[in-house]
């Protein structure tokens, strides 16, 4: 009977002092893990954190905003000196619910707009634009272009 627990017996001290090593060497193999509120905060080097497909960085992006907010506020006849973004924010979404009809009419000039950038680039491309619409434009482009995201330089014809 000695026979039948000598070998388990035997082997569970063996993996006793062993496990202790295997312990430490496992502890210094691994790395060093770093809670999400001790990763370091990406600089103006680092180019930031990125918006959009990573073409825009945090700071572009507020700056892009900021633009936007304060041409809004000029078509509504906003002051925007020496005004925070919120501030320039909460001043406009008033002003939109306000003047609704002058919002759709901002709205519909902006359409516009991209209509006619779209409709300049797609006859860049030889695409005929006489009475489509811009989606119909933009499905256009995108074939012409293989599917991707991206289109390729502008012909210099």
């Amino acid at each position: 009977m000695l026979r039948k627990w000598l070998i388990p017996a035997l082997a569970l001290a063996v993996l006793t002092t062993v496990a202790p090593v295997w312990a430490a060497k496992s502890v210094s193999i691994l790395p060093e893990v770093i809670p999400a509120a001790q990763h370091p905060k990406p600089t103006e080097e680092d180019g930031g954190f990125m918006h959009h497909k990573g073409k825009m960085t945090r700071k572009d992006f507020e700056a892009y905003r900021l633009e936007k907010l304060k041409e809004i506020a000029a078509y509504f006849g906003i002051s925007t000196e020496g005004k925070s973004a919120e501030q320039l924010k909460k001043e406009v979404d008033a002003a939109k619910t306000a003047n609704k009809d002058k919002w759709e009419a901002f709205k519909a000039e902006h359409k516009a707009k991209r209509l006619e950038h779209l409709r300049k680039v797609a006859e860049e491309h030889g695409i005929d634009t006489e009475g489509k619409t811009a989606d119909q434009l933009r499905e256009e482009l995108y074939k012409l272009h293989g599917g991707k995201g991206k289109r390729p330089h502008r012909r210099e014809d």
